[in-house]
């Protein structure tokens, strides 16, 4: 069963300093590891070569934790579209 891995990188920049964001993604993988490695793998194709270079000499913090399902952000939509119907009509 697929597993959903949102995966966000973080390291030592050298003009922002400690903590710079390199980038936040969601990848649907079989496994926890797996969904760690492909989010790592597209955050790092899209930075740029000094960033690449900064987060190998000072390393990376890689945070990563599995959110539910596409059934359940389906229906956080569904609730958020009733909300707003709900707020129209009482206008």
């Amino acid at each position: 069963m697929a597993k959903t891995v949102e995966v966000e990188i973080t390291f030592t920049d050298r003009t922002s300093g400690p903590g710079t964001s390199a980038g936040k993604t969601v990848v649907t993988a079989g496994s926890l590891a797996a969904g760690i490695g492909r989010g790592v793998r597209e955050i790092m194709k899209k930075m740029d070569r000094k960033q690449r270079f900064d987060a190998a000499k000072h390393g990376i913090k890689v945070s990563a934790k599995l959110t539910e399902g596409e059934s359940a952000s389906a229906s956080t939509e569904s609730d958020e579209e009733e909300d707003e119907s709900a707020d129209a009509a009482n206008a």
